[in-house]
């Protein structure tokens, strides 16, 4: 038998197969199916557009920027992308520059938003960078109680700074780093790839009275090059800081976090400070940048905090280091974001979304610690 291989529209065509009343049934069930059809998918891109809208807020519009510690920028960056998700009509800029920079531009009304990775600080200052000056956290933020105060602190989560280094002594990479005080040593351990640093060692290593020369091996100190607050309590922790609380060292320079975790990365024999986040196994981390314990306490989130056991032992690894405040400089701190008076509108939707369960998950994945728990 033949096969029969016309389609429908031949066979409604045929008059030998079909008559025409019973052709016209046919059509007007194909009609009324193909409308079904349709409806459908009508229906369909109604209820994901219906979802869509669902999920954004259009009741609040405007535009702010935000700018300031370098540190906290991926954390900025990462919050705009998710918040614009569902806040459209809300457009935010944002940049780095600085903690103190962000402090002295938003006291001085030039951005709406500072970030900043430690507290607004006491006394008066004088931002290095744009030569601008802002009051003291007890005049100046809201907070501190200051009668003409008109800075809101928000803070966002918290950090803890590491000393990092890519160390190779002979053939053998390093594979731990431990920071100590003056009562211990500075060594090489082969035989646990294991390099020891003492502190005072450190310190005039970045002073540039001597070099820092451990296993035989000479280590390169490395800084940073801009104004900031990762750099100022670092400096404040080792004690070599100059009139506005930075470091007062020649040693290489790098910017930001990033700047230094690179340049760590990619030249052997080099140790400097960054974020924990930063370092081999955060979320900014390269495998490279090997973080350092403090008296063989590591940085993470069981010891993280202001009252947490590595600032404490970050605090014994100064002592002896001739730092007025022996004992309470620590490498914990927490990041802030200051803006103009209280939160309204756009910028408190920002913050609020910042301090939701989602927007402190987004703090986590950039290799901080959570402010709201």
């Amino acid at each position: 038998m033949e096969k029969n291989t016309k389609g429908i529209r031949a066979f409604l065509h045929d008059a030998k197969a079909v008559s025409p009343a019973i052709a016209t049934l046919i059509l007007i069930v194909i009609a009324a199916v193909a409308a079904a059809g349709v409806g459908i998918l009508v229906q369909s891109a109604q209820k994901n557009a219906g979802d869509q809208t669902a999920n954004k807020d259009m009741s609040v519009n405007g535009e702010f920027g935000i700018k300031g510690s370098t540190t906290v920028l991926p954390i900025s960056q990462h919050e705009i992308t998710d918040f614009s998700k569902k806040y459209p009509a809300i457009k935010i800029t944002t940049a780095g520059g600085g903690s103190g920079t962000g402090r002295a531009l938003v006291f001085n009304k030039q951005v709406d938003v500072a970030a900043s990775s430690d507290i607004w600080p006491n006394g008066p200052q004088t931002d290095p960078t744009t030569g601008l000056k802002y009051d003291g956290r007890e005049k100046a933020v809201i907070q501190g109680t200051g009668q003409d105060a008109f800075i809101y602190e928000t803070k966002i989560g918290t950090g803890m700074i590491v000393v990092a280094g890519n160390v190779k002594i002979g053939a053998t990479q390093a594979k731990a780093i431990n920071v100590v005080n003056n009562t211990v040593a500075s060594g090489w351990d082969a035989g646990n790839a294991t390099l020891t640093v003492n502190t005072t060692a450190l310190r005039a290593a970045y002073i540039g009275t001597t070099s820092l020369s451990i296993g035989g091996q000479d280590i390169a100190v490395v800084q940073r090059s801009d104004d900031s607050g990762t750099e100022e309590t670092f400096a404040k922790w080792i004690n070599v800081k100059n009139s506005v609380g930075q470091l007062d060292s020649s040693a290489h320079g790098e910017s930001g976090n990033q700047g230094i975790r690179d340049y760590i990365a990619s030249t052997p024999n080099t140790i400097g400070f960054v974020d924990i986040g930063f370092a081999a196994g955060g979320a900014n981390g390269k495998d490279l940048v090997t973080p350092a314990s403090q008296n063989g306490i590591q940085a993470n989130s069981t010891t993280s905090g202001a009252n947490g056991a590595y600032n404490a032992a970050s605090k014994l690894t100064n002592t002896g280091l001739g730092v007025a405040s022996d004992k309470t400089s620590g490498l914990a701190r927490d990041l802030y974001y200051y803006s103009q008076g209280i939160p309204t509108g756009a910028v408190k939707a920002y913050l609020d979304f910042v301090l939701s369960n989602d927007g402190q998950k987004i703090v986590e994945q950039e290799g901080f610690f959570r402010a709201v728990q």
